[in-house]
């Protein structure tokens, strides 16, 4: 299927997914690194490390995280460690941890799932129009 070049500023739909994912696996990587910091998930030896999950919590309060690399690079500046520490993690999730054949099943079902519901909407106004001959107190729904 062909797709305008102009689409997402010369971007590729796949290209612009990959973006958006970079992004969220940055924010699981945060996550994940909050849990360790806290010591969650390590028993007895879990070692709290108050300075970098205080850190991490304030980023994450102060400056949402639309762009990951480009929240990464702010953290850099801030506790290159740290960022380092998210970029690990993040690489290693999307290597090792992400179910890319799930996301693909779940898509196209979701996909599916979003037409046949858009369908039965406008089915049901279609129909209530052909009944009633009024369809503005549908469309409010």
């Amino acid at each position: 299927m062909y797709v305008p070049s102009d689409s997402f500023q010369g971007k590729s739909p796949e290209k612009k997914a990959a973006i958006a994912l970079r992004t969220m696996f940055t924010f699981v990587a945060c996550k994940v690194v909050l849990s360790q910091l806290s010591g969650r998930g390590r028993g007895d030896i879990g070692a709290y490390n108050t300075e970098h999950y205080s850190l991490l919590m304030t980023m994450l309060e102060e400056m949402p995280m639309k762009d990951g690399d480009e929240w990464l690079s702010t953290m850099m500046r801030k506790d290159k460690m740290l960022a380092m520490r998210i970029m690990d993690v993040r690489a290693a999730y999307c290597v090792e941890d992400f179910e890319w054949e799930m996301c693909r099943k779940i898509a196209r079902q979701d996909m599916k799932d979003a037409n046949v519901n858009l369908m039965r909407q406008y089915a049901d106004i279609a129909f209530a129009k052909k009944v009633d001959g009024n369809n503005e107190a549908h469309l409010s729904k």
